[in-house]
């Protein structure tokens, strides 16, 4: 299976990971200890909000219920039911969790 990377300019240092075409973002994310906050993990509640710099990512047959046409047009996308169609750059989440 071919594998994309994601670009992670809101990390310091800026680091890439490496993920199955095919996996969801945010399994990705959070397996890697990115810091990201998330909830229903279906593309509702929009918790995840996230904006995507450059690259296309891809629902499939989901759809993001969490995501307004002002927040599409800002070019934010919801990890949480999302693939890598191409290697991505995102920004910080919306949400980040906080530290402990």
């Amino acid at each position: 299976m071919q594998t994309k990377q994601i670009r992670l300019t809101f990390l310091t240092p800026e680091q890439s990971l490496s993920i199955a075409q095919g996996d969801i973002i945010l399994h990705a994310l959070t397996s890697a200890g990115v810091p990201i906050k998330h909830a229903c993990s279906n593309g509702v509640c929009g918790v995840c909000l996230t904006p995507l710099l450059d690259g296309e990512i891809d629902y499939e047959h989901r759809h993001p219920h969490g995501l307004n046409e002002k927040e599409k047009q800002n070019g934010y996308f919801l990890p949480c039911i999302a693939t890598c169609k191409t290697d991505i750059t995102i920004a910080q989440p919306k949400v980040l969790v906080k530290p402990k």
